[in-house]
């Protein structure tokens, strides 16, 4: 169990490691979408998938260990433990640690998504904005437009 525990300790410390990079790429989000830097953006993005795909890898890792974890010490979640102590002690605050940085982040990515429909709704007010000048375009060039007139210059 003590080296099921050291490994389940090392995945959540490097799962740990990932979620600061996942924080601050998407804090750079926010102040790409601010500056409507597409280009930044898509960058930000891409890596941004990135750094998931890896937190993936390492909760591939770590769930089958955490669940015979579980099973060997008849519990359904580390928290049901009062008194944990060691390395158990260690692996329950590295878990409250990882919590409070997957609030932090969707707390950053509630407010990107606010930012990026606000942007939204401002390029979809332009463009019907556009569309409306050109039903008043078309419609102008059609009532004053004078008619083609035919001018022979051989007279």
């Amino acid at each position: 169990m003590e080296n099921i525990l050291k490994k389940l300790i090392d995945l959540t410390k490097k799962k740990i490691e990932n979620l600061k990079q996942l924080y601050d790429l998407t804090e750079k989000i926010g102040a790409a979408i601010g500056s409507n830097d597409l280009e930044e953006l898509k960058k930000l993005l891409i890596s941004k998938q990135q750094v998931i795909e890896k937190i993936n890898e390492i909760d591939r890792d770590f769930i089958p260990l955490y669940n015979a974890f579980k099973r060997e010490n008849k519990i359904e979640s580390i928290f049901e433990v009062e008194d944990v102590t060691g390395d158990a002690s260690k692996l329950k605050g590295l878990f409250i640690d990882v919590k409070a940085l997957l609030d932090k982040i969707k707390e950053k990515d509630d407010s990107n998504i606010k930012e990026i429909n606000k942007v939204f709704e401002k390029v979809s007010d332009k463009l019907e904005e556009f569309s409306k000048n050109k039903e008043g375009y078309v419609e102008y060039l059609r009532y004053y437009t004078p008619e083609s007139y035919f001018i022979d210059k051989k007279r």
